[in-house]
């Protein structure tokens, strides 16, 4: 049996350290050959042989190994209304089929009341997906009032959620951070009264940074650890030592100063610790934002995709949802409605309008034996079209399919990039214990050499190398889709900093192909 595929949403990576642990955790799964994680879409595409493991099995080990590294898999949970089953044999048999559709972690059927619960990965199938695997079995499912689009994504959720989360942090840091900032640089400069530097005003920032240290940047402290435990060091660790340096050493020498002490110095960092944090959170936030805003442009081609079909069963006309439309359905076109899916002209004539993908502004004419393009629109006669290319061969498919591999793609730059992120954490720890040596051995004393340690880990937290780079990646292929510009690939987007020369085939790509008004003379 030939080896299958299964992608699966991954929410909570914020690095190449991150991919590179999400793929060796998943590779440890029974019957996984490969993993390889797409950090641009946040989406993890495991390879795996079905002799070995079933694809339930599988969907629910990978989500568990994903899970148990410190990251998560959005799982959503449905009710299938069913019909055709006469004794509890039909429920097994509806039951180990929708356990062999990918994506799916588990389904149960219940006999008594006729009803089917699946819990499966968003993204890795659908609602018509599961339908069509239950009356593939022979049986049927009622369909749902609402629209399918009605329905909870709950990777989208999960990933507005996380927006959320980042708001509230950075709200919360912002509130402790900010008079911590002032006061502490007021009083260095010597910008506010002598009572700022009493030393009720130490404690003060002890109370101010302490918020911040542990409920803003609680979250890594908790990748940190998760890193660790997974055998390597993402930046989370970066983040965690170097706040936790400054924070805890300003603790020691505030303690000192209450003693009557001043071996440590006077000088305090509460500062530093939390300015760190708050502005890493408001990077996180402008990341989760972008990704966000990237995947719109897929959004967008999506919302091209008409949501219903008119079939023609013997002589009678009924709308069902596109995506139960089949190889050899006859559908009815009227003018001004999209035409469903690929297929080609059986009856009538009419001119189509196929400007969203050929980028031709003037109608084209249609007569019988001719074939058309899912989601363009029939502008006069009314036609009769067999169904050719359904779900996802359709051309406008392919094209949805197109942008999300070329957003996840690798650029020969990136593969440079992951190449160093790998190594970059261990170096910046090595690089700081070795600036801590060389001042203390030179003779600078413990406090200035343990700055300096602090200074490096400090510079070094924020990723932006293993951020910036798939990213940018992503943002450029997101935005290119919106305007109409596809690439094929991440290495086609870099090698087109290189064009002297465009070449349109057509005047309809940068013109509007319909006539404005654009001045109004008056006698």
């Amino acid at each position: 049996m030939s080896e299958k595929q299964l992608t699966l949403p991954v929410i909570g990576m914020t690095c190449a350290n991150c991919v590179a642990a999400v793929e060796r955790n998943a590779k440890k799964v029974d019957g996984v050959t490969d993993a390889a994680v797409n950090f641009a879409s946040e989406k993890v595409t495991v390879t795996y042989d079905p002799a070995v493991s079933g694809t339930a099995a599988v969907t629910h080990d990978v989500i568990d190994r994903i899970r148990r590294a410190g990251y998560d898999v959005p799982t959503a949970e449905i009710e299938l209304p069913l019909l055709g089953m006469t004794c509890t044999n039909c429920a097994n048999t509806i039951e180990r089929t929708l356990n062999k559709v990918d994506g799916v972690v588990e389904a149960t059927v219940n006999y008594a009341n006729e009803r089917a619960t699946v819990r499966y990965a968003p993204g890795a199938t659908t609602r018509a997906d599961l339908v069509a695997a239950v009356r593939k079995a022979g049986y049927d499912v009622v369909e749902a009032a609402a629209d399918a689009d009605d329905m909870v994504d709950a990777e989208a959720a999960a990933r507005e959620a996380e927006i959320d989360h980042q708001k509230k942090r950075l709200l919360v840091g912002i509130i402790f951070t900010l008079p911590l900032f002032i006061i502490s640089m007021g009083r260095d400069l010597n910008l506010i009264g002598s009572w700022a530097h009493a030393l009720w005003v130490d404690w003060l920032f002890l109370a101010l940074a302490t918020p911040v240290q542990f409920y803003v940047g609680w979250d890594y402290y908790t990748g940190a650890f998760k890193s660790l435990r997974n055998g390597s060091a993402n930046m989370d660790v970066l983040v965690a030592l170097g706040s936790s340096v400054a924070y805890f050493y300003s603790v020691a020498v505030l303690l000192a100063k209450s003693a009557g002490s001043m071996a440590l110095g006077h000088h305090l960092y509460f500062e530093t610790s939390a300015v760190i944090i708050t502005l890493i959170v408001a990077g996180k936030l402008l990341e989760a934002r972008a990704k966000g805003r990237t995947s719109e442009a897929i959004k967008k081609l999506i919302g091209l995709q008409p949501k219903t079909a008119r079939v023609l069963r013997g002589s009678v006309e009924i709308d069902i949802p596109v995506a139960e439309v089949v190889v050899g359905d006859l559908l009815r076109v009227r003018p001004g409605e999209k035409i469903p899916v690929d297929g080609r002209v059986t009856d009538g004539r009419s001119s189509v309008d196929e400007s969203m993908i050929t980028g031709e502004s003037l109608p084209v004419d249609k007569k019988t034996g001719d074939a058309v393009i899912g989601a363009t629109i029939n502008r006069q006669g009314l036609l009769t079209v067999e169904a050719g290319n359904v779900g996802k061969d359709t051309v406008l498919s392919q094209i949805i399919r197109m942008v999300e591999q070329a957003q996840g793609s690798k650029a020969p730059i990136q593969r440079v990039v992951d190449r160093v992120a790998a190594w970059f954490v261990p170096a910046v720890i090595i690089i700081a214990l070795l600036t801590f040596a060389v001042w203390y051995i030179a003779g600078a004393g413990f406090v200035p050499a343990l700055l300096r340690l602090i200074a490096v880990l400090v510079i070094a937290c924020p990723c932006a190398m293993g951020l910036a780079t798939p990213t940018s990646i992503m943002v450029g292929v997101g935005k290119g889709a919106e305007y109409g510009i596809l690439f094929k690939n991440s290495a086609a987007l870099e090698e087109a900093q290189r064009l002297g020369a465009v070449v349109l085939d057509k005047t309809g790509t940068i013109t509007r192909g319909q006539p404005a008004v654009t001045d109004v003379i008056t006698n």
